[in-house]
């Protein structure tokens, strides 16, 4: 495929993005995909197979928890670290791309009929932040009842504690911005799981360098 063609299918993916975040799946279009994205009405049809398929190359190409969560997972964080540096990364991939974050919390709260493919791009995370949880208890580290609950309390806090939430109306303060967000929630976690030692972190954030490779046959980037 050349590259006019790679950039084609980004901008159609980029504005079906959009456009689903705004507007949600149902109400999205395939023609109003193609006039957002500039492209002809049967580009659609011939690179992905219809509006299902496209939803799916925006999951594959926009979400990057797996791939961070993999990079994590090989470096044998301890528990600590491990919480530290997973919250940041999920805190930066949330604030980086508003519309995706807004399409997970989309279509997990509302459990459409793509929810378990959004779930399937994001489980990596659950279950890498789930063995930290599992290692620190074993350690002493942490101390909480139910590993199942603080589980879903956290990963909660971490993919939907922001400004798109639903909870806007009941703020009053100005949203902070990102490194502080990632003390604040951070905190707030480490407090809820019973450590009582400060954050650990070990190297650089890992998905500012995971983000322009989505946006490469668009910027000319190899």
């Amino acid at each position: 495929m050349g590259r006019e063609e790679e950039h084609v299918k980004i901008r159609i993916l980029k504005a079906a993005k959009k456009l689903t975040a705004e507007k949600g799946f149902e109400a999205t279009t395939v023609r109003e995909i193609c006039a957002e994205a500039g492209a002809n009405l049967s580009l659609i049809s011939y690179y992905y197979g219809g509006k299902e398929h496209v939803f799916e190359a925006v999951l594959d190409t926009f979400i990057l928890i797996s791939e961070a969560s993999g990079i994590l997972a090989a470096k044998n964080l301890d528990p600590v670290e491990g919480v530290c540096a997973l919250v940041r990364e999920i805190v930066l991939f949330r604030s980086s791309d508003p519309d995706i974050s807004r399409i997970i919390h989309q279509e997990i709260t509302r459990q459409t009929p793509r929810t378990a493919l959004v779930q399937q791009r994001i489980m990596a995370g659950w279950k890498l932040m789930r063995s930290y949880l599992e290692e620190g208890r074993r350690q002493e580290l942490f101390h909480f009842r139910s590993l199942d609950m603080t589980l879903v309390q956290v990963m909660g806090s971490i993919l939907f504690g922001d400004n798109r939430s639903g909870m806007a109306s009941a703020i009053e303060e100005p949203f902070p911005d990102r490194d502080t967000q990632v003390m604040d929630v951070l905190t707030y976690i480490l407090r809820g799981i019973g450590y009582a030692g400060e954050a650990k972190f070990v190297g650089e954030p890992i998905i500012p360098g995971l983000i322009p490779v989505c946006n490469a046959a668009e910027s000319g980037k190899e």
